[in-house]
């Protein structure tokens, strides 16, 4: 079954996370920028790891909704990490 990775953040779509992931990620699961990507959402000052928030199932595919994580913009904010 196709697993894919949506959210509503402008700097993101589904091209940016991985494709073929063998079990679907559970909500609060981390899931990282594909290697290829990490440079550019670096340089952007951009998390490289979004939080699966919402998972949904459907007849022939999975969808799992992504968000920044809450800790990581707290830490960008505090020590400008990203």
């Amino acid at each position: 079954m196709k697993i894919t990775f949506t959210t509503n953040l402008d700097k993101y779509s589904s091209i940016h996370f991985p494709e073929n992931l063998v079990h679907v990620p559970r909500i609060s699961e981390k899931i990282y920028v594909k290697k290829e990507f990490e440079k550019y959402f670096l340089n952007k000052r951009l998390p490289t790891r979004l939080e699966v928030v919402d998972v949904f199932y459907y007849e022939n595919k999975i969808i799992c909704e992504l968000w920044y994580n809450e800790r990581d913009v707290n830490l960008r904010k505090e020590s400008d990490l990203f």
